[in-house]
Formats: C-alpha cells, sequence, structure tokens
C-alpha cells in the first residue's frame, strides 16, 4: 500500500471512470485500487460488474457503497477462517455505510435516486456526488487506520 494518496486526483479519476463506461462499484473499486496499490486483479473489476442498482437493479445496497466495502475488505478482511480481523472489518464498512447513510439518508441505490429518471444526466451527476462521498469515506478510514495520508 502506498504511503499517501491525491483525494482530488482520484475523485477526477473516479468521474472519468464513472462518466465513459464503468459503473459505480466498478468506478470506485478501480480507483481505491489503483490509487492506493491495493494489488486487486481485472478479475475483482469485474467481480463488481453486478452491484450497481442495488445488486443487478435488486433494490439494495448502492454499486459504489458495494465497490468501497470490496477495497475495504481487500486491507481489513480475512481469509482464514475463524480470523478476529473480520471485527474490524465489520467495524471499517459500518463506518463507510454510516458515512454514506448520515450524507444522503440511506445507502439503498432505488431510494437515492428515487428523486431522479435513470438515463438522465441528472441522475448521473447525483451518483457522481455519492462515488465521491464514498472515496472520500474510504480514505478518511485508510488514512486513521492504516495512516494513508491523504493530501488534496
Amino acid at each position: 500500500m502506498v504511503k499517501e494518496v491525491n483525494l482530488n486526483e482520484m475523485l477526477a479519476a473516479a468521474k472519468e471512470n464513472f462518466t465513459t463506461g464503468f459503473m459505480c462499484s466498478e468506478s470506485v473499486l478501480d480507483v481505491l485500487n489503483r490509487y492506493y496499490d491495493l494489488g486487486i486483479g481485472e478479475e475483482a473489476i469485474a467481480l463488481s460488474t453486478g452491484f450497481p442498482y442495488g445488486f443487478g437493479d435488486g433494490g439494495n445496497v448502492c454499486g459504489a457503497v458495494a465497490g468501497a466495502t470490496m477495497a475495504l475488505g481487500k486491507i481489513f478482511g480475512r481469509t482464514v477462517k475463524g480470523d478476529p480481523a473480520y471485527e474490524k472489518c465489520i467495524a471499517v464498512v459500518r463506518e463507510l455505510n454510516d458515512d454514506i447513510a448520515a450524507e444522503y439518508k440511506t445507502s439503498i441505490c432505488p431510494d437515492l435516486i428515487a428523486d431522479y429518471q435513470f438515463a438522465t444526466p441528472e441522475r448521473k451527476e447525483w451518483c457522481t456526488g455519492i462515488v465521491y462521498a464514498c472515496i472520500k469515506s474510504f480514505a478518511k478510514i485508510v488514512e486513521r487506520e492504516c495512516g494513508v495520508k491523504v493530501i488534496k
């Protein structure tokens, strides 16, 4: 993992991703992987493809939140059964979710976009803000927990 990240560069990269072909989950996971050097392969980006619109339009959590959750899992998750690391992972993921819900009242995709027609620039702009919020929350958590300095 890197020692510092530039928040403004990450946000610009996320917007570029999100406005040129990646969905919210892919945009967030790709940017966090690249800027934090998480070592996540392209297959993980592909794994995140189904998360937008509340898990394939299923009415669940926002894809951007899901993408950031995957990145937190890469840092704080476990690969060994019974490893208590899961407790820390659950705590930081809850913090991320709470950060989004505090700013947007929810982290559930259909509720987040309820006031927008899906295929409009206004909805895309609204969701870009949510993508940004997920990256900012992730950066705050990783700065505190891992010492990765966030510069602007």
